[in-house]
């Protein structure tokens, strides 16, 4: 089917999959340590008596089931596929 056909046709070269995977690195979810530090930055300022301006962070989305349901609801904007997963 031409749904399918396209991740047959539409593979990355090698300078395309670079710039994707810095692309990917400026998105990536935060570790432990960072979250620690923005939480530990967030009390501080409420401390302080002043409030605080929660907003959303945009990170990479993964995993299987989630992607699927992103999909579904029109939400993914762009969705990779690694060539070797069966």
């Amino acid at each position: 089917p031409p749904v399918l056909n396209q991740f047959v046709t539409r593979a990355a070269d090698k300078n395309t999959a670079e710039t994707l995977f810095k692309l990917l690195l400026k998105y990536r979810p935060e570790d432990k340590k960072q979250k620690a530090e923005r939480l530990k930055a967030e009390a501080e300022v409420v401390a302080a008596g002043n409030t605080v301006e929660k907003k959303k962070p945009v990170v990479v989305k993964y995993g299987l089931n989630h992607i699927t349901s992103l999909i579904e609801s029109g939400k993914a904007k762009l969705v990779v596929i690694a060539h070797d997963v069966d």
